[in-house]
Parts: structure tokens; C-alpha cells; sequence
């Protein structure tokens, strides 16, 4: 299943590349959500001359609300929620489909690349895929099967994932389609918690288009608090889980939430958003996180967490840059990766070197 709003420039190589795939999949689902450039006109070209695509017109209901309404149409055993910009290897779909069935898997991932819209280059992210948290196996028994971070391990996207059809009905997961943003995060990561048995292809099947512009992750300035709603959403998912779900991964996911909402203020292109999410950070106005009430150490899970913090309180006043949630900057756990502020000089010498040398890293 492909969602589509406004891609004329490049949905006719995303199409292209499921034509090409060495198998071919059964049943092609075009969600065309109320575009206003030349998008439908491309997918109708490609509907007139392929049966095997179903072309679904809704009238801008959002990227939730129309994956749920091309979900409502699937027929085959399993799908993917693929999006309408993106690329895909000749041999994605017979990858991720040979190993789901080898290893029983509800969700199948694999790894991607991205690829600049304006210059074509591309680069490979290890963070995308987290081998470190992984088990050696290509499938196990999902989350409770890992040593590592669940959520650190894969992305909260949906689109790198093969997912069995019966799992996801029977489980009930949709979209939430109340949310601006942030909306895939929550059906990801509850699929992924619920899954029995997951399975990983370890190759770049897919090459994620950036820069393209008027997406709905670089339009989060108009609704700067979504992602924390969504966070909260996920907390309450995960303790109402049966029998030890959040006593195992809690530690988990709020490092993981402590993560992502660092990197929402990191992110936003707003200077003057920017500044009121950090102050809101400071004056603990995301309780769900939990920062003030367990030790800094609790949160050191992802390794530049306490950098990245300290940063972002060091854009607030001086005089309170200390009273956040965490404590006095100078006492964090930072770990390896030390705060520039409190670096001798050789420090400081040694960092601006590694910058210039960058050295491909999951974190």
C-alpha cells in the first residue's frame, strides 16, 4: 500500500520501482490524499496501464487517516505501508516476504538508506538499524527475545517493515488520526511490542528521499506538542500491557522518549519554537518523561543524551540553565562524550577533530 499527497515529482519512481520488484506483488493499493499538484495524473497513468494497481481518492484526511483507509482494502497475507516518495530495491519485496515466512515473523524490517531529493546522493544511516541491540538471529521471539533497546533497535516508521495481515487485525492497530504528527511512531512501536516473532534483513532495500520539502515531518512547527502527546499515548499503551511489559521495558522507553524529545527541539525550524520547547523542557512541563523523578544516570542509555541536554539548557537563561529537571549541568553523567562548556583544552582540540573525521556510528 503507497499514500500519496503532493509527490508529482517523484511518485513515478516510486511506482516504477514496485513494477521492477523480481516478485511482483499481488495487489498494488494507491491512497491519492487530496493532492493539488499533478500527482493523481501520474498515478492514473500507471493504474490504466497495470491492473494490479487500485487507486483510492480521499480528500486530505491526513497521512494517518489514509494509511488506516488503504489498510481497510488489503486482501494478501501480508503488506507493507510504503510511502509514495520513496524508492525500492528490485528485491525488497521477495527479501522481506522469504523471511517472513522462514521465521514466522508478524514484522519483518530491513535496513535503508537515504537519498538527497535535489542531488541524488546517498547516504547510509546505521542508526536506521541498530545492529548492536539485536540478537544474532535473523528472526526471534520479539522484544522479550533482546538483549538491547526494542526501541532504540528500530525507527518508529513504518515504512522498512513487512507486516502479517491477520497479526495487525487481530492486534486492532490502526492510526491514531487525531495527531498532526507522530502518528506513525505509535502504530509502529505498539506493533513492534506485540509481535510474537519479528525478523530482520540486514540489507538496504530501500532508499528514503530527504529534503523534498512540504512533508509531514518537516511541518511539526504547527503542531510543536504532538509528539509529546504521542509519547504519553505510547506510556499508557505500554503499562496497560499484561503481566511484565512495563517493568521491563520502562527504562527503555523513557530513554527512548527522553531521546526523541530532545532530537523534536533539535529539529524544529523554528528558532522561536525551538527556545519554548527547551524552556518547557527545562520547567518539567513533560511530566511523562519522568526526569525528575529518577536519577540523570537512569537516562544514559543512548550515549550523547546528557551533551545533547545541557546544549539545549545552556540556550535558556544563565542564571537558570541548572534548575531543570536533571540538576546542575556540571554534575550530569555525560559519560565519553563530555559538554563543551566543561572541556579542558586538548579536550576540545581532540573533539573538533573528530568532527572533521566523522567515522560511521549507530548513535
Amino acid at each position: 500500500m503507497i499514500t500519496v499527497h503532493n509527490m508529482e515529482s517523484c511518485v513515478a519512481a516510486c511506482l516504477d520501482s514496485l513494477i521492477r520488484q523480481t516478485v511482483l506483488p499481488l495487489h498494488m493499493i494507491i491512497v491519492e490524499d487530496g493532492s493539488t499538484d499533478a500527482s493523481a495524473a501520474v498515478i492514473d497513468t500507471f493504474a490504466k496501464n497495470d491492473s494490479r494497481f487500485t487507486v483510492i481518492s480521499t480528500n486530505g484526511i491526513g497521512a494517518g487517516a489514509a494509511r488506516n483507509r488503504g489498510m481497510q482494502e488489503v486482501s494478501a497475507p501480508y503488506f507493507m505501508l510504503l510511502d509514495g516518495d520513496d524508492v525500492f530495491h528490485p528485491t525488497m519485496i521477495e527479501s522481506l516476504h522469504r523471511a517472513a515466512a522462514d521465521g514466522n515473523a508478524d514484522i519483518v524490517i530491513c535496513d535503508m538508506q537515504e537519498m538527497d531529493d535535489a542531488t541524488g546522493a546517498f547516504t547510509h544511516p546505521l542508526w536506521a538499524l541498530k545492529q548492536s541491540q539485536l540478537p544474532p538471529t535473523a528472526a526471534f521471539d520479539g522484544w522479550r527475545a533482546m538483549s538491547g533497546n526494542l526501541f532504540a533497535a528500530f525507527m518508529g516508521w513504518p515504512w522498512d517493515k513487512l507486516y502479517r495481515t491477520e497479526f495487525i487485525r487481530s492486534a486492532g492497530l490502526t492510526f491514531p488520526e487525531d495527531l498532526a504528527n507522530s502518528e506513525d511512531m505509535l502504530f509502529t512501536y505498539q506493533a513492534l511490542v506485540l509481535a510474537k516473532r519479528l525478523a530482520v534483513v540486514n540489507e538496504v532495500l530501500i532508499d528514503h528521499r530527504m529534503g523534498r520539502g512540504n512533508t509531514v515531518s518537516s511541518s511539526r512547527e504547527k503542531a510543536p506538542i504532538a509528539f509529546y502527546d504521542a509519547i504519553c499515548r505510547m506510556k499508557s499503551f505500554l503499562q496497560q500491557q499484561p503481566d511484565d511489559t512495563w517493568v521491563k521495558l520502562q527504562q527503555d522507553y523513557l530513554n527512548w522518549a527522553f531521546d526523541w524529545t530532545l532530537w523534536n527541539i533539535e529539529t524544529m525550524a523554528d528558532e522561536g519554537t525551538r527556545r519554548m520547547l527547551a524552556q518547557r523542557l527545562h520547567d518539567g512541563a513533560f511530566p511523562g518523561l519522568q526526569l525528575d523523578s529518577r536519577p540523570a544516570s537512569f537516562f544514559t542509555l543512548y550515549p550523547r543524551s546528557m551533551v545533547r541536554y545541557a546544549v539545549l539548557m545552556t540556550w535558556l537563561d544563565a542564571d537558570t540553565r541548572d534548575d531543570g529537571p536533571l540538576g546542575n549541568l556540571k554534575q550530569l553523567p555525560y559519560g565519553k562524550h563530555k559538554f563543551w562548556d566543561f572541556m579542558n583544552p586538548v579536550e576540545k582540540a581532540l573533539t573538533v577533530w573528530r568532527e572533521k573525521h566523522p567515522k560511521p556510528s549507530e548513535w
